[in-house]
């Protein structure tokens, strides 16, 4: 059995679903960052598998060139996600804004 430009084609498009499914599936936004390189990872292989098995590419290492390339755009997608999302602390939900009223009951001992 041999591998095809259709094999590697499926299991892009399965690492670049799965990592979309991640992104958009997590609530919090750091978690949610974590889809993003598995998506470039499949885009990166899809760029791989066409300069391996592309007839019109003249020079092979092409496909490696954009792999890379994909990868350090992703790299610096979530480095920007962390940045930006990381003073808020995690999910949304964890911390109120500063000035918002609370939202839900008090914890704690109830007065009767």
């Amino acid at each position: 059995m041999s591998l095809t430009l259709v094999g590697v084609l499926f299991v892009a498009a399965a690492l670049v679903a799965s990592g979309l499914l991640a992104a958009a599936w997590r609530r919090d936004a750091l978690a949610a960052l974590a889809g993003v390189p598995l998506a470039a990872a499949g885009a990166g292989l899809a760029s791989v598998g066409a300069a391996r098995f592309g007839s019109t590419i003249r020079e092979p290492a092409a496909g490696q060139e954009a792999a890379v390339l994909v990868m350090l755009v992703a790299l610096g997608v979530v480095v920007l996600g962390v940045a930006v999302a990381g003073p808020l602390g995690g999910a949304a939900g964890d911390r109120p804004l500063e000035g918002a009223p609370p939202v839900g009951r008090p914890r704690g001992r109830r007065r009767r």
